[in-house]
């Protein structure tokens, strides 16, 4: 145990630090009642995790800078715990702060990240690190395509054969044959009981319930505290931070977006998925 946590310490410490000074849902909340985004800005130059930034730019003039200067939150605390990780670690934390840009989007370039990651990872020697990112990739992929499948066969009405060349080729938990019957399902009904029937419902590594809402988010949200409960001294409280700080961004960008908008409170909420745990 001593050997695994000497080289985790100081980043998980760090990263756990920096998870304590997320927004909570009482800040949404505090936000949701604002009617211009100048109060945002106000509150957030409030808050511990982004006072600094917005200390130094005393002028901000539009949404646009502002959003800019919520992006720069993650990429600060990006570059504040890359001094406490060593070089493997720091890979790791490369790989993840790469996939940003694809957000929960389709795309060659993101099958492409997802295909070299996964084979990456088969790769490591470094037996805990493998199982911690495999079931954290691993589980990503997997509710990608899920995802993917569902709105390509549902919203778009995409055939079979069109849909399994956009997805990653990358089976974790999600059996090949599993995917094969998802994209061959007619009706909702039929596509939820296939999935009602995976690990993912099913067995003592089951992260979903019947009655729960599917959501990649969820999913994620679930993997990661089992995962961080499992391995506390890995790479896993560090990815599991930098997600929820995704969350974070994206929910403050959409909460300016409704108040530009002069959105309705109770739909900037909704929004913003203040009913999901957190």
């Amino acid at each position: 145990m001593a050997e695994r946590l000497l080289p985790y310490s100081g980043l998980v410490t760090k990263a756990r630090a920096m998870k304590g000074r997320l927004l909570k849902k009482d800040d949404f909340e505090r936000i949701t009642e604002f009617q211009t985004v100048q109060e945002t800005i106000s509150f957030l130059r409030e808050q511990e995790s982004y006072g600094r930034i917005y200390g130094e730019h005393e002028e901000i003039q539009h949404r646009g800078q502002v959003e800019e200067l919520i992006h720069d939150s993650i990429r600060e605390d990006y570059r504040k715990l890359y001094r406490f990780a060593n070089d493997s670690q720091r890979r790791v934390m490369d790989l993840y702060l790469e996939q940003m840009q694809f957000q929960e989007t389709t795309s060659w370039a993101a099958v492409s990240y997802f295909v070299r990651v996964w084979k990456e990872i088969g790769d490591s020697k470094d037996k805990q690190m493998k199982k911690v990112l495999k079931e954290i990739f691993g589980t990503q992929i997997d509710w990608l395509n899920i995802m993917w499948i569902y709105r390509a066969r549902h919203f778009f009405h995409q055939k079979p054969d069109a849909i399994r060349k956009m997805i990653i080729p990358v089976s974790y938990k999600l059996k090949k044959e599993e995917c094969g019957r998802l994209l061959a399902a007619e009706q909702m009904e039929e596509f939820l009981q296939i999935l009602e029937n995976t690990v993912y419902y099913k067995g003592k590594d089951a992260l979903v319930k019947i009655q729960d809402e599917v959501s990649y988010h969820y999913v994620m949200r679930r993997m990661y505290q089992r995962i961080c409960r499992k391995y506390p001294f890995s790479m896993a409280p560090v990815l599991f931070y930098f997600y929820e700080k995704e969350q974070e961004i994206e929910h403050l960008t959409t909460a300016l977006e409704g108040i530009r908008y002069q959105l309705p409170r109770e739909a900037v909420r909704e929004m913003i998925l203040l009913h999901e745990p957190v």
